[in-house]
């Protein structure tokens, strides 16, 4: 059999009130009514809860028990109506999708595109910031589904990698380098184009001038990708970019890639959510969304 939470919230109120009529006046029942719900929840259960011989109602050891059981019950009844309401209130809000700065965009407008194809009524906005920054909008339940280049820290988030992809030094197409297998030896008298501050694309490259002992090495500081991707191709220095992000312009002979052994590792796509609300009907569309989305964009 399953409770009911009403005959369960009045039973509680009339042990706590010490009487049906009492309880009746909290809940705005006649004394007949409180004392039928809790006669029908004691048949319910086939067991006397409440032990009426007395000047002032009492429960019985059935009864003790039952109360104890329904403060964690009604508690959590109350917690499923709040989430319920905030799912409703959030659903009349914009979507909100983080993402880091180089998938927002390379992946991301695909993702927006199917989005408005299957939901076309769907409003979004698309909120752009580092690793750090969407860790701590999930965190607080500000974004719900953010998409990043590789993990993000530690929170009240889930993660799944959903894609790999390719990572690539560019060069102008007129580079002496461009077009033959090279060593990290031979890329010494090059300046590195680095991202900003807390970019993984950042990180990563930082890590391979360590590992190639350039740590010496020039680098000059840039925004976002469509920055490093206009100073290589007016000559500035070499870039750590996606295959990705880059694919047109080493088609068309923009950029070229330098073929240096060995490469740079591949990094991960991945797709986090957050845990610190229920997630908005948007959001759950969206999840599965990006997770086709990626899978046609690597071919696996």
């Amino acid at each position: 059999m399953r409770l009911n939470l009403n005959q369960l919230a009045i039973f509680a109120q009339v042990i706590e009130c010490g009487g049906f009529s009492a309880a009746g006046q909290v809940l705005f029942l006649s004394q007949s009514s409180v004392s039928k719900q809790v006669q029908n929840l004691e048949i319910s259960l086939r067991t006397q809860l409440v032990d009426r011989s007395g000047p002032k109602i009492r429960p019985t050891l059935a009864g003790e028990v039952l109360l104890a059981q329904s403060k964690e019950v009604l508690a959590l009844a109350d917690q499923a109506v709040e989430a319920v309401r905030t799912a409703a209130l959030l659903r009349q809000e914009p979507l909100v999708i983080g993402s880091t700065g180089t998938i927002s965009g390379h992946l991301l407008p695909t993702v927006l595109r199917e989005l408005r194809r299957r939901d076309p009524a769907a409003q979004f906005r698309i909120s752009t910031g580092t690793a750090d920054q969407l860790a701590e909008a999930l965190e607080d339940g500000r974004t719900g589904v953010a998409l990043s280049g590789g993990p993000l820290p530690p929170g009240r988030h889930r993660s799944e990698r959903i894609a790999d992809e390719d990572m690539l030094l560019v060069c102008p197409p007129g580079h002496p380098l461009a077009g033959r297998a090279i060593t990290p030896a031979e890329l010494a008298g090059e300046t590195f184009l680095l991202r900003e501050c807390g970019s993984r694309t950042r990180q990563q490259l930082t890590d391979l001038l360590h590992g190639w002992e350039l740590t010496g090495a020039e680098t000059i500081d840039l925004w976002g990708t469509e920055g490093v991707k206009e100073a290589v191709r007016i000559g500035l220095g070499v870039g750590l970019l996606p295959r990705r992000s880059v694919r047109l312009e080493l088609r068309h002979g923009v950029l070229a890639e330098l073929a240096v052994h060995p490469a740079p590792e591949r990094r991960e796509v991945r797709v986090s959510w957050t845990l610190a609300r229920p997630l908005t009907p948007s959001e759950q569309l969206l999840l599965p969304l990006v997770r086709e989305v990626a899978r046609a964009a690597t071919g696996t």
